[in-house]
């Protein structure tokens, strides 16, 4: 099967979801939809052609494409293709090959030059289901609820000591305007909160007002007893971010804002702390920090709840049974199943 994605960047679900596709057994290919010769950066400068709408670009994947000839195309982060792409894409692979899209980003409208022109687009936010269903309620397409995953092998899990872990709360990520008023508004409740990551304000300590690695995400998640997950306006709006599922994967307690699409992979408060005010989060994190064994009890239960559904693992299981047939069912990898 082959993936296109549009760059590695600071996400890494491209490469985790590669990796998930070998592990279930399907020889996987990822391509790039950005420029990779001076042919196709030419064209996107001259014509400010981007990704897919680039002709070059288009032509170099279908190439790909044709090479490669894979039963399954997944898209990442597209809910729609251009035109003239999508028939380069049909002519470069065998009658009936389905090419999907996986969305990790809320979309309102389709990306201009674009048409519905997939086969079918997974969506992990509810508030995105509208404007799909507008473009393709016409078309056979399947749109399905996907929500996003972790990689146990990137947020690996350590031995969960509750008791060591800093009496406070920690937000790890970029800290934007919109982010940077929730801040406030926590702290004038006379709480502590740790910051790390861009635009984090942190002085002396400048080391932490950077991009982390995984691993120190993974670290940052462990330290402190609960974890504060807060959505990026323009991104997610129902939805849960690769971040709600990171935290419990890594052994941390997480904390989420309380959005339609939460219950449909986690057991609010008891396998993540749900909040609706900087208030309301205050009185929570307080409860735990008076009743630490609750709070291990909901650590525990949101890694479990992680590892039994929400890994790269089970989306890449979910797609190739989805569109190469229900009979696809290979063993859970050892360092999944060991640690349940």
């Amino acid at each position: 099967m082959a993936i296109i994605q549009k760059s590695n960047g600071l996400l890494t679900w491209c490469t985790d979801l590669t990796a998930a596709f070998r592990e279930a057994g399907a020889t996987t290919l990822a391509a790039n939809s950005r420029p990779s010769s001076l042919s196709e950066h030419w064209a996107r400068h001259r014509n400010n052609q981007r990704l897919l709408l680039n002709p070059a670009t288009s032509r170099r994947l279908a190439n790909t494409l044709s090479g490669f000839a894979p039963d399954l195309v997944v898209i990442l982060n597209s809910p729609s293709l251009p035109p003239a792409a999508e028939a380069l894409m049909r002519r470069a692979l065998r009658p009936g090959v389905p090419i999907v899209g996986w969305l990790c980003d809320s979309v309102d409208v389709l990306p201009a030059g674009h048409d519905a022109m997939l086969d079918g687009v997974y969506y992990f936010d509810s508030a995105s289901l509208p404007t799909l269903l507008e473009h393709y309620r016409a078309t056979p397409a399947r749109l399905e609820f996907l929500p996003l995953a972790a990689n146990p092998r990137r947020y690996a899990c350590q031995p969960i000591n509750i008791q060591a872990r800093g009496r406070h709360l920690v937000f790890a990520g970029n800290c934007t305007p919109a982010r940077q008023r929730f801040f406030a508004d926590y702290r004038s409740l006379g709480q502590r909160l740790d910051l790390y990551g861009l635009h984090a304000g942190n002085w002396p300590r400048v080391w932490r007002n950077r991009k982390l690695s995984s691993a120190a995400l993974a670290r940052v998640y462990q330290q402190c007893l609960v974890n504060l997950n807060l959505l990026q306006a323009g991104n997610t709006t129902n939805g849960l971010n690769l971040r709600a599922f990171e935290i419990p994967c890594a052994g941390g307690l997480a904390s989420y804002p309380d959005v339609p699409d939460l219950a449909r992979c986690f057991t609010p408060d008891e396998e993540v702390i749900v909040y609706q005010s900087a208030t309301d989060l205050a009185e929570k994190v307080g409860h735990l920090l008076r009743h630490p064994e609750q709070a291990l009890a909901i650590t525990l239960a949101g890694h479990q709840r992680v590892l039994r559904e929400h890994t790269f693992y089970h989306r890449a299981v979910r797609m190739l049974n989805d569109w190469l047939g229900s009979s696809f069912r290979p063993e859970i990898p050892d360092y999944i199943a060991s640690s349940l």
